[in-house]
Order: structure tokens, then C-alpha cells, then sequence
């Protein structure tokens, strides 16, 4: 029976980390290509941890597996969230024109509070 919740729990986190990888090979624009490894292979390696800790139970692996899901869950979605954040600002294109796009409006008015002259040489403000 553990062996079979093993090999379910692995097949299944393999299964989504494989899915993410085609989500960054098909999707048409950097912002939708961040998403499946932010979502997918977080997912995936908790299946792939779970295998772990149901084949080597001890305290030690439960405490590690916890501790690397959990930084793992806490840092890929503020990660995800600076490179979408940067790559919008620093204007590449999206496949589709974001609507409603509100960040925009948020974009714009920090760029009129900034002083040209605070701003390296080579910066430009659109």
C-alpha cells in the first residue's frame, strides 16, 4: 500500500512539473509563461515531497520537506509577482492588451511624481 501512495504521489508530481515546463513552452508572452512554474511545479513538488516523506518517515526528512514547501510556497508567487511587475514596467509586450488594465494608471502617476533629475542618465520616463 506505500508503495502504491508513493508511486501515485510521484507520478502525479511529475506529471505537473512536466505540465509546467509545456506551459513555458507554448504560452504566447513572458507574462502568461510565469504563471505554470509559479503554480504547477509548486504543486509538483509537494506530490514529490509527500513521496518523500511517506518512504523515508523519520523527523528529520518531515521537518526538511515541510520547511523547503513552505519557503517554496512563500517566495515563487512574490517572485512571479516582481518579474511580471518589472517586465510590465520595463514595457514588453503582452500577446493581449491587458483589460481592465488599472496597473497602468498606477504606473503613470509614480512616473510624473519622479524627479528627472534623481533619475540615471540613461532612464527615460514614457
Amino acid at each position: 500500500m506505500t508503495d502504491l501512495l508513493i508511486m501515485i504521489a510521484t507520478v502525479v508530481g511529475t506529471f505537473l512539473m512536466v505540465v509546467a515546463s509545456l506551459g513555458v513552452l507554448r504560452l504566447p508572452d513572458f507574462f502568461q509563461r510565469v504563471h505554470p512554474p509559479a503554480k504547477s511545479s509548486t504543486l509538483g513538488l509537494l506530490f514529490l515531497l509527500i513521496a518523500l516523506v511517506i518512504e523515508l518517515p523519520d523527523v528529520e526528512t518531515i521537518t526538511k520537506a515541510v520547511l523547503a514547501f513552505v519557503f517554496l510556497a512563500l517566495t515563487a508567487p512574490a517572485a512571479i509577482h516582481l518579474l511580471t511587475r518589472s517586465a510590465y514596467r520595463q514595457g514588453i509586450p503582452c500577446a493581449q492588451d491587458p483589460t481592465p488594465d488599472d496597473y497602468r494608471e498606477f504606473v503613470d502617476r509614480q512616473d510624473k511624481t519622479i524627479d528627472p533629475a534623481r533619475l540615471p542618465s540613461d532612464a527615460k520616463i514614457n
